[in-house]
């Protein structure tokens, strides 16, 4: 995963399914499914902020390695995760030793037609990925729900990261 990939996208929507995911999660929070996401305040705000997403992101990264045996690793598609909150991006290339930590890859694909152009990306929040991870949300309810979305040109790409997020997902989860 990239640490922080500060891509520049025209008029600041980071993917088409943005604000689904995010009348996703506010119905979440305010039915008490997510918990909301304190944003830091103050001079350093944006900072502390983008910190929190990348804590996030590491965790999730921390959770997928720690599933996959090497071989079901290596097979996953290269994708992104998108945090809508404040326009974070990952990037995920899968190598014998984990997740990549220094590749530095293209800006994602999120609007063209042509699927040969097209990026896997994962859509979610910060507040929905972190209930996730805590075992609140499962994974069948959160892609249901579109808490996140999988955007992926392929039909086998889209299955093998939604599965990716199934067997990924904490044992705390009741079924849903």
């Amino acid at each position: 995963m990239c640490a922080i990939c500060n891509f520049k996208i025209e008029f600041g929507v980071g993917h088409p399914s943005t604000l689904t995911v995010a009348v996703a999660t506010r119905k979440a929070i305010e039915a008490g499914l997510v918990e909301p996401i304190d944003f830091a305040q103050g001079a350093l705000s944006a900072a502390r902020n983008r910190m929190s997403a990348v804590e996030a992101l590491n965790l999730l990264q921390a959770r997928i390695e720690s599933t996959y045996s090497e071989d079901v690793l290596l097979a996953l598609p290269d994708f992104y995760v998108f945090l809508i909150e404040n326009d974070t991006w990952a990037f995920f290339h899968a190598t014998t030793a984990g997740f990549d930590p220094d590749i530095v890859p293209e800006m994602p694909d999120v609007t063209t037609d042509d699927p040969e152009r097209r990026s896997n990306i994962v859509v979610t929040s910060e507040a929905g990925l972190r209930a996730w991870l805590k075992g609140q949300v499962g994974t069948h309810a959160a892609l249901q729900d579109t808490l996140v979305h999988v955007d992926a040109p392929s039909g086998v790409a889209k299955e093998a990261l939604t599965q990716m997020l199934v067997h990924a997902e904490p044992v705390t989860v009741e079924a849903g």
